[in-house]
């Protein structure tokens, strides 16, 4: 009977474990996820989750970019830059301060002009010298011509 209570308490305390490593694992992952994205202030976590602190999988829920990020197989790129996953008319790209997606921040974004995973509006301050930039930068990467109307 002992051998049989010493048995149970063992296995009681590796599900523990298991579970506390498993509440933690989401939060070691959007650490290394949002290292991927080439500016992060000031929404942080927020950029792509619902809960500014996500420590488990009970409250990491994803917001739309969040999901579109999963759904982009966890990547930072042109594509997920071009998309607006929210809805609000913005790209990502444009929100996220990295409009064609490349990895680095465009001209002097040090912050997030929006946030990519809520609707908000972005037809207004920053976000419009960020879209100015943008266009200036890709003229100058010989992507675009200042003619070409895009």
């Amino acid at each position: 009977m002992l051998r049989h209570r010493c048995r149970m308490s063992m296995c009681a305390v590796g599900l523990l474990t298991v579970g506390a490593l498993w509440g933690f694992a989401p939060a070691a992952a959007t650490e290394d996820d949002m290292a991927q994205l080439p500016v992060t202030e000031p929404f942080l976590c927020l950029a792509c989750h619902v809960n500014n602190h996500p420590t488990s999988s009970t409250n990491a829920g994803l917001n739309p970019f969040g999901e579109d990020y999963l759904d982009n197989g966890r990547l930072w790129d042109q594509a997920l830059a071009y998309l607006d996953s929210d809805g609000d008319s913005c790209n990502n790209g444009t929100e996220i301060g990295d409009v064609d997606g490349d990895g680095d921040p465009d001209g002097n974004v040090d912050e997030q002009g929006g946030n990519p995973g809520v609707y908000d509006d972005c037809q207004s301050g920053g976000l419009v010298e960020e879209r100015t930039w943008s266009a200036l930068k890709a003229i100058f990467d010989g992507r675009k011509s200042l003619f070409d109307g895009r």
